[in-house]
């Protein structure tokens, strides 16, 4: 009888560690039970949140220890629909008439899981870099036209706490949050009117803008 207690004891304690969320490995050594290292090494992602910013990107996770990883991040860009309307965007990247033209963005981030690398909860810190152009074809004059080149370029250092969820041992959603300071850098024209000829011209200048930012987001990817 004793013996039969024990082996579904030790019965259920293999398929309750194998129903774990997580692709987690565990190991019994008599009565203790000891989690090892996640075998997932590489993750692949895409965001789903930052098209919203027109940035389409693919990241990569690597893990380097039993506690801590590293992430890639390049995709491109094409025009910033969140932040247009959110913040107002100097020059004139916020006209109808303009032509968004394709940009770039890459990210890098160390991360820190608390318990296994690749896994649940993590804190890192980040860089992230989007960089967006467009042109917009104005009159200055009565029937000369020229083609008005702007950019703007959005520098984001910031802290971030996440989650890893795994689905299975290789599908998983990561629940992302983080808080820092973005610098944006603005170039483009500015329209000015000239009394004596009674017409505009354009005028190109640049500025800078700090602001804190606030980064929320979800990435679906698939671990091997």
């Amino acid at each position: 009888m004793n013996r039969v207690l024990a082996a579904l004891i030790i019965a259920f304690q293999c398929f309750t560690s194998f129903s774990q969320d997580g692709p987690k490995v565990v190991v019994f050594n008599q009565s203790e039970q000891d989690e090892v290292t996640n075998t997932v090494q590489n993750l692949f992602k895409i965001s789903v949140l930052e098209p919203l910013s027109g940035d389409i990107s693919l990241y990569y996770e690597r893990v380097l220890g039993a506690n801590i990883s590293a992430e890639a991040g390049l995709g491109f860009t094409i025009d910033d629909y969140f932040g247009s309307i959110l913040f107002e965007d100097e020059f004139s990247t916020v006209y109808d008439d303009r032509t968004p033209l394709i940009g770039h963005s890459f990210a890098l981030g160390f991360r820190y899981y608390p318990f296994i690398a690749a896994d649940e909860i993590y804190f890192a810190p980040e860089f992230k870099y989007r960089y967006y152009h467009s042109e917009q074809v104005v009159s200055p004059g009565t029937t000369a036209m020229q083609t008005n080149h702007e950019y703007k370029k959005m520098s984001n250092f910031r802290i971030t706490v996440g989650y890893n969820y795994f689905f299975d041992d290789n599908v998983f959603i990561d629940f992302y949050g983080g808080v820092g300071l973005a610098m944006f850098k603005y170039g483009g024209y500015n329209s000015v009117y000239d009394s004596q000829t009674d017409m505009y011209t354009y005028q190109f200048s640049e500025v800078k803008r700090p602001r804190p930012w606030l980064t929320l987001g979800i990435k679906f990817g698939f671990g091997i």
